[in-house]
Parts: C-alpha cells; structure tokens; sequence
C-alpha cells in the first residue's frame, strides 16, 4: 500500500517557496536593468548580436515571470495533496473501523 507524509509534501512545497521564489525575484529584478543595455548595443556590435542579445533578455523575462508562477502553483497543488491524502486516510479509517 501506498504510503505519504502529508507533513513532507507540504514541507516540500514550502522548501520551494523559501528556496526558489526569492532566486526568481532577484532575477526578475535584474532583468529589466539589462533591457537598458540594448540601446548601447545597437551602435557598438554587430546588428545579429543585439537582436539576438534583446530577444534573449525578453525571453528570459517571461520564463522567469513564468517559472514563479508556475512553483506558486505547485506550492498550492502539493499542500492540497497533502490535505487530500489526509481525508482519503481518515475515510479509510472511518470505512475500517
């Protein structure tokens, strides 16, 4: 039989939170600042490299606005499976009881 620690998952998903949100904001804070860069770009390198420089930093914004969402939602998602694996072991001991 399958067993979990509710306690563990939940203390998973706050490892997550403490660990990896505030890495994600630090770079969603740097980012824009990069974004000032590419004016100076476009008149010292070659035209290639300060489209490929700016279409990396825009990239990189909307993966890391999309990572910090998506281990917001995985925080909420484990703690719920924690509280279902909980009710799911509670009506299995009322039902064998």
């Amino acid at each position: 039989m399958t067993q979990i620690d509710p306690a563990s998952v939940r203390q998973l998903g706050t490892d997550i939170q403490t660990n990896v949100t505030p890495t994600l904001e630090e770079a969603g804070e740097i980012l824009p600042n990069l974004r000032s860069i590419d004016q100076t770009l476009y008149t010292s390198v070659a035209p290639a490299l300060a489209l490929a420089y700016t279409t990396a930093v825009s990239y990189m914004n909307e993966m890391v606005e999309g990572a910090a969402e998506c281990f917001t939602t995985m925080n909420e998602n484990l703690a719920s499976c924690a509280t279902s694996w909980e009710d799911s072991d509670q009506a299995c001991a009322k039902t064998f009881s």
